[in-house]
């Protein structure tokens, strides 16, 4: 099912902008290229915060998928969707302790061989009790997530557009 596949732990920026495009263009994200560039810049960034770090999955030698993350910034940042996150959580120690998954991407030519799994349960082996967020639009993500037993902490709403605060199982 899962023939050809490789991981590599060091990210190739070129490689995941590649499939971070593939991934988040389309519907329901539909981002524009300026937000995929942003994107960039903010792995930039990531790559030193402390205990980061990234799974990047290649299928016959292409990049097919990837996640990263690091473990929850602290003090709590004020950029992007924390704040709404903050106002949502209330009692921000649940996810303090946790190992943010800040990225999980599969080139959807890749969907439906089990990559996304993979990734997922591989990041959340290695991190830890972790949380992430997704859009409940993001159906197959969100099939994924519960799945392998992530559960739904709460649904919030920030720039007109609903999203979730998923734990990993056994959190």
């Amino acid at each position: 099912m899962l023939a050809g596949l490789t991981f590599d732990v060091v990210p190739a920026t070129a490689a995941l902008r590649s499939v971070y495009a593939a991934a988040f263009a389309p519907p329901p994200w539909c981002e524009t290229s300026d937000q995929i560039d942003a994107f960039a810049e903010r792995l930039a960034a990531h790559v030193r915060m402390p205990g980061f770090h990234c799974d990047v999955a290649y299928l016959d030698g292409e990049p097919a998928g990837f996640t990263y993350g690091f473990p929850t910034p602290d003090p709590w940042p004020e950029d992007r969707l924390y704040l709404p996150i903050a106002d949502a959580v209330g009692d921000l120690s649940v996810l303090a302790s946790r190992f943010e998954v800040h990225e999980v991407a599969v080139d959807p030519r890749c969907a439906g061989r089990g990559l996304g799994a993979a990734l997922v349960r591989r990041i959340a082996a290695a991190a830890g009790r972790s949380w992430l967020v997704t859009s409940p639009r993001a159906t197959a993500a969100v099939r994924l997530y519960e799945r392998l037993g992530w559960r739904c902490l709460r649904e919030f709403t920030a720039r007109g557009e609903t999203f979730r605060v998923y734990l990993s199982p056994g959190a």
